[in-house]
C-alpha cells in the first residue's frame, strides 16, 4: 500500500501544465493589435487627406504673394513700354523735320503692324505643328508594331493611320457627351458647397491626428512585443511539456503495473476491470462482423 500512495505522490509532482493562461493573454495581444491596425487605417487616409489641403492651401498663398510680385513686375513693364512710346513718338518728330507728321507716324504705325502680322503668323504656324501635345510618331510605331504582330504583313501603315483617326473622332464625341451629361447633372443635382477648413483648423485636425497615430504607434509595439512573448512562452512550454510526456508515461506505467501487483487493489477493482475486458472483447467481435460484411 505504501508503495502505490508513493507512485500516487510522484504522478501529482508530474501533473500536466494547463496552457490556458498563454493562449487567453495571447489571443488578446492579438485582438489588440488588430485593433491598432484597424484605427491607424482608418486615420491614416484621412491625415493624408488633410496634409494635402494644407498644401493646397500653401501653395494658394506662394501663389497670392507671387501674384503681387507679377503685379509690380508688370507694373515696371508699363513703364518700360512708355519709354519706348516716347522714343517712338521722338523718333516720329525727327521724322517729322523732313516730311508731314501724319506721315511719320503712319510710317511707324505701318511698320509695326507689319512685325506684329510676321510675328504673330510665325507664333501660330509652330503652335499649330505641335499640335497634339502628343508623341504621334511614337504611338503609331508602337500601334502598328502591335498591329503587325497580331496579324502579320497584312496590317498596314494605312490602316493604322485609318485607326487611330477613328479613335480620336471617337473620343472626341466621347468627351463631348460626357461633357454635356455633366452640365446636365450639374444644373439637376445642384447642392451648396460645404464650407471648407481654413489652415489652422487643418493643422490643428493633423497635429491631434497625429499625437493619436504616435500612441497607437506605440500601443502597437507594445502589444506586438506582449504577443511575440506569450507565443515564445507558450512554445517552450509545449516544449517542455513534449519532453517531459515519456517520463510521465513511464510513471503511469509503473503506478499501473504496481496497483496490478498489489492484491488488495485488485480485489478493489476487479469489477471495474472486468467490466473493461468484456467492453473490449465485445468491441473488438463487433469490428471483426463489420470488416466481414
Amino acid at each position: 500500500m505504501s508503495h502505490s500512495i508513493n507512485h500516487g505522490e510522484t504522478t501529482t509532482k508530474h501533473k500536466p501544465r494547463s496552457y490556458r493562461g498563454g493562449l487567453s493573454s495571447l489571443k488578446a495581444g492579438v485582438s489588440q493589435v488588430l485593433g491598432i491596425g484597424k484605427v491607424a487605417s482608418r486615420l491614416g487616409p484621412k491625415q493624408i487627406k488633410d496634409e494635402l489641403q494644407i498644401a493646397k492651401l500653401e501653395m494658394k498663398d506662394k501663389g497670392i504673394k507671387l501674384g503681387v510680385g507679377a503685379a509690380f513686375v508688370v507694373v515696371g513693364l508699363v513703364f518700360l513700354l512708355f519709354a519706348v512710346i516716347a522714343l517712338i513718338t521722338a523718333a516720329i518728330a525727327g521724322l517729322a523735320t523732313v516730311m508731314p507728321l501724319w506721315l511719320s507716324a503712319l510710317l511707324f504705325a505701318a511698320l509695326f503692324i507689319v512685325l506684329l502680322a510676321i510675328f504673330a503668323l510665325i507664333g501660330l504656324l509652330r503652335i499649330k505643328s505641335q499640335l497634339p501635345l502628343k508623341p504621334e510618331s511614337a504611338i503609331f510605331g508602337f500601334l502598328y508594331d502591335l498591329g503587325v504582330a497580331k496579324e502579320g504583313s497584312s496590317y498596314t501603315s494605312s490602316r493604322v493611320r485609318r485607326e487611330m483617326k477613328e479613335k480620336e473622332e471617337a473620343k472626341a464625341e466621347e468627351k463631348r457627351q460626357a461633357k454635356e451629361e455633366k452640365k446636365r447633372q450639374k444644373r439637376s443635382n445642384e447642392v451648396p458647397e460645404t464650407p471648407q477648413p481654413s489652415q489652422d483648423q487643418l493643422e490643428q485636425r493633423t497635429k491631434a491626428r497625429r499625437d493619436h497615430l504616435k500612441s497607437l504607434r506605440d500601443d502597437f509595439g507594445q502589444q506586438f512585443s506582449s504577443v511575440q512573448s506569450s507565443a515564445t512562452g507558450l512554445a517552450e512550454k509545449s516544449s517542455e511539456d513534449a519532453k517531459s510526456a515519456p517520463d510521465r508515461a513511464k510513471v503511469a506505467a509503473s503506478n499501473l503495473g504496481a496497483n496490478v501487483s498489489d492484491p488488495d487493489n485488485l480485489k478493489a477493482r476487479w469489477k471495474p476491470l472486468t467490466a473493461l475486458a468484456v467492453s473490449v472483447g465485445a468491441f473488438f467481435v463487433f469490428l471483426g462482423r463489420l470488416f466481414k460484411k
